[in-house]
């Protein structure tokens, strides 16, 4: 390995244990790329058209380590070696529970701003949980706050700007669903009482597509991001 790559390991070790020191959700091997582009890291002249996933597995890096949720081939996280067994229990948790994957199209954007607001510290973020549908920065006053659920930062997504559903990415689609879905069932609540349409969850057609298939074989299909992303998009 070249210094220049030494350098470029070492670097993108301190980022991710950085990262986990903050934050222990899963860190996705598309985010770890964006942040690396924006700091103007990646790709490396040593790369070679390989990709950044092909370069941390040819570091053999202990505090470099691929993650990866084998019912979601789109799903690959980055993981230090104190922190590996955490993210291999959020994915695990995740794909326990994918069967209660949230209709994103069909939850109020209130509610998605919810997940997403950026807040100071940390902070939470608390949700009413019934008509009309609206978050607060702030502890609710009074009476009014048992009609609001709290939404800690380890389900959120802060900064994540929604201007369209369907223009998220496949990782961001997913990472936001993973996280309101661990919301709901930690708090014990059903994610239909938040739909628009409630009582008619709208499924996609990549939803469709695994659900046809016969017992055993839906973990086994291997769908490229692109694809899966377009199917997702489709009612």
């Amino acid at each position: 390995m070249s210094p220049n790559s030494d350098t470029f390991i070492a670097n993108l070790r301190k980022i991710v244990t950085e990262r986990y020191e903050k934050d222990m959700s899963p860190l996705l091997l598309s985010d770890l790329g964006h942040i690396l582009r924006k700091q103007n890291l990646w790709p490396t002249d040593e790369a070679e058209g390989k990709t950044l996933r092909q370069v941390i597995e040819g570091a053999h890096d202990p505090d470099l380590l691929i993650v990866r949720d084998k019912n979601s081939p789109a799903y690959i996280a980055i993981a230090t070696g104190t922190t590996k067994d955490i993210v291999e229990q959020f994915i695990e948790h995740r794909s326990q529970n994918r069967a209660n994957i949230p209709d994103l199209e069909a939850l109020p954007r209130s509610v998605l701003l919810a997940f997403c607001v950026r807040q100071e510290n940390g902070k939470t973020v608390f949700l009413r949980k019934s008509p009309p549908f609206k978050y607060e920065t702030d502890v609710p006053a009074g009476e009014d706050r048992d009609h609001f659920l709290p939404i800690e930062e380890k389900y959120r997504r802060p900064g994540l700007k929604i201007v369209e559903v369907g223009e998220l990415t496949a990782s961001d689609r997913l990472d936001l669903q993973t996280k309101i879905a661990a919301w709901s069932m930690d708090k014990g609540i059903q994610l239909e009482d938040f739909y628009i349409f409630k009582g008619k969850r709208r499924t996609n057609a990549l939803e469709r597509l695994l659900a046809a298939q016969p017992d055993g074989l839906e973990e086994k299909i291997v769908i490229p991001g692109d694809i899966a992303l377009m199917l997702s998009r489709h009612e």
